[in-house]
């Protein structure tokens, strides 16, 4: 995962980009999942792949900001709060986007507003368990040297081997 042989490279465009693909399918595939546990008569070819897309294509969005977000707050995979981390992010993000949708829709009353609430909650929950899924496929592992990734790496003047040198 290391470049430029840097300690302090992380690799901010293939968390986003893990993070967007693997952040909708694992949504789709959980949403599916929850669909044959309700129905639990109905097989995969009764259900379709109607809940696999839809929540694949909505989900798209929300991950792609969680994953912006992990990767600007260089989330590790070996850190203890890696996943907590993930999964806040998840949820806020899932949550605000869900809300965003629904008031774009209308809010008619003050008992809509608590269902807001409480759909914002249910999609947060949702997202935040995505998210920390998706960061144990996403996320960069952490030096198992047990050097300070954030160290600077000091030059050593190494420019090759004494007996290659003219």
């Amino acid at each position: 995962m290391k470049t430029n042989n840097k300690l302090g490279a992380y690799p901010y465009l293939q968390v986003i980009i893990l993070f967007a693909g693997f952040g909708s399918l694992v949504g789709g595939l959980v949403a599916q999942l929850f669909l044959l546990f309700i129905f639990r008569d109905a097989d995969f070819a009764q259900i379709g792949y109607q809940p696999l897309l839809y929540v694949g294509l909505l989900g798209f969005i929300p991950a792609l900001l969680t994953g912006v977000i992990v990767a600007s707050q260089k989330v590790w995979r070996g850190d203890r709060k890696s996943i907590k981390t993930t999964f806040m992010i998840g949820f806020i993000i899932s949550a605000i986007y869900m809300g965003a949708i629904v008031l774009y829709l209308g809010i008619n009353s003050l008992i809509e507003v608590g269902v807001l609430f409480a759909f914002m909650t249910a999609i947060g929950l949702f997202g935040g368990i995505n998210s920390a899924i998706a960061s144990l496929i996403a996320l960069p592992k952490v030096c198992k040297s047990h050097f300070d990734i954030k160290a600077k790496k000091e030059d050593d003047n190494y420019n090759g081997l004494s007996f290659t040198e003219k």
